[in-house]
């Protein structure tokens, strides 16, 4: 299986949401609890708003949802990366 591409296809998740879906993946990816019941609301407020912006992609240019998925996490780890290490 590839690696995602640099943005694919992931032009309809603005940079500022990035932010707020790192925190939820943040939130549940590295929870120190998986029976923490904020660590399942966090992933699945994730995967909510990751069907969202997916059923915005115009239909003919749609990835998989599979891959779309793995972009936006790149993305949201990328976020974290430079927010905990600033100077990266």
């Amino acid at each position: 299986m590839s690696s995602p591409s640099e943005d694919a296809q992931l032009n309809p998740v603005p940079a500022d949401q990035i932010a707020s879906l790192a925190e939820l993946y943040d939130r549940f990816a590295h929870s120190l609890d998986p029976f923490d019941p904020d660590r399942d609301k966090a992933e699945q407020v994730f995967e909510h708003e990751i069907a969202g912006w997916y059923d915005m992609l115009p239909t003919d240019k749609k990835p998989a949802i599979q891959e779309f998925r793995k972009a936006v996490i790149v993305r949201c780890k990328r976020h974290l990366a430079r927010k905990k290490f600033p100077s990266v």
